[in-house]
C-alpha cells in the first residue's frame, strides 16, 4: 500500500460478553486469533469500540466501517450489531473474511459463501492454525477484491446490479451523511439482509421463492430506468408499472417479510421517480 493509505481492518464481532459464552470469550478470541493474523498482514485491527475520535461516533464508526479496505466478520453469534455491520459491508459490496466457532450453524445458506473455523477450545496449536489460515484468507480476499468470482460478495452472488454509494464525508456534511444514509441506504441493506437469513431457514417457500425472483426482476428494471435517456412520459409508464407490479404482489404475499421486503421496494420506486422527475 502506499504512503497514506487506509491501513484498516475493520473487526465485525461480538464487544460485550454473550449468552452461552464464558465471560471474556469473544475478547480471547480477538486477542488471541483475530488481531495476531491481522498484526502479521499489512492492515491494522480496529474495533467499533476503539472508534472515539470526535462527537459524531457513530457516523465515524459507519465511515470506518465502510472506508476499511478488508473486514473480519465473526459470526459466531446472532448479535445484532455484527449482522447490521455485516449488512453496511455487503451492501456496499465491501471485502470481509467471515468466521465462525466450529459448530455454529450457519446463518445464511448460500453455497459459495465460505466461513473460516475456529476451535472453542483455542488450544495453544489450535490458535496457531487459525492466526495462520485468517491471516491466508484475509491477503486472498484482498486479493480478490472487484473479482467478478468474489465468494464472498453477496452483491456479486445474487448478481445485483450495482452496491450502495456513500457521499464524501466531512465536517459541513455529516447530517447530510445521518439523514441520507441512515434513513435510505439502511433500510435497503436490512431488506437485504433479512432476505439472507430468511432463505436460510429450512423449508423456504415456493411463494418465498417466486417472490425473491419477482424483487431481483423489478430491482433491475428499476435500475435501467434511471440509467436509459427516456422521455418523461416514457419514464412515467415505466415507474406506474412497476409500482402496479409491485402493489400487486405485496396483496399477494404470504409471509410479512416478504410484504415489508415490497413495501421497502414500493418506497424505493417512489423516491427514485421523485428524484427522477426533479431532474429532468
Amino acid at each position: 500500500m502506499s504512503k497514506g493509505e487506509n491501513k484498516n481492518c475493520f473487526v465485525i464481532m461480538p464487544i460485550a460478553d454473550c449468552d452461552g459464552y464464558e465471560k471474556g470469550h469473544f475478547a480471547h478470541v480477538y486477542d488471541d486469533i483475530i488481531k495476531p493474523a491481522i498484526d502479521k498482514t499489512e492492515f491494522n485491527a480496529i474495533r467499533a469500540d476503539e472508534v472515539k475520535e470526535t462527537n459524531f461516533i457513530h457516523l465515524d464508526i459507519l465511515k470506518k466501517l465502510i472506508d476499511a479496505p478488508i473486514a473480519v466478520c465473526d459470526l459466531s453469534t446472532r448479535n445484532p450489531n455484527v449482522l447490521f455491520e455485516l449488512g453496511i459491508r455487503q451492501a456496499f459490496d465491501k471485502p470481509v473474511v467471515l468466521i465462525q466457532e466450529k459448530g455454529t450453524p450457519k446463518i445464511f445458506d448460500i453455497a459459495p459463501l465460505r466461513y473460516l473455523e475456529y476451535s472453542k477450545e483455542m488450544k495453544y496449536h489450535e490458535v496457531l492454525e487459525s492466526q495462520k489460515s485468517l491471516q491466508e484468507a484475509i491477503e486472498a480476499t484482498k486479493a480478490a477484491e472487484g473479482d467478478s468470482g468474489n465468494i464472498n460478495s453477496i452483491v456479486k452472488l445474487m448478481a445485483l446490479s450495482s452496491p450502495a454509494i456513500i457521499p464524501n464525508l466531512d465536517n459541513s456534511n455529516k447530517e447530510v451523511l445521518a439523514l441520507d444514509v441512515m434513513r435510505s441506504q439502511m433500510n435497503d441493506l436490512k431488506m437485504m439482509m433479512e432476505m439472507m437469513v430468511h432463505e436460510g431457514r429450512k423449508g423456504i417457500s415456493r411463494r418465498s421463492s417466486i417472490a425473491a425472483i419477482e424483487y431481483e426482476r423489478i430491482v433491475n428494471k428499476l435500475d435501467k430506468i434511471s440509467s436509459l435517456k427516456m422521455d418523461i412520459e416514457q419514464a412515467d409508464r415505466e415507474y406506474t408499472k412497476l409500482m402496479r407490479d409491485t402493489e400487486e404482489i405485496m396483496m399477494n404475499c404470504g409471509g410479512e417479510l416478504d410484504h415489508r421486503m415490497f413495501k421497502y421496494l414500493m418506497d424505493k420506486i417512489y423516491r427514485q421517480r421523485e428524484e427522477y422527475f426533479s431532474t429532468r
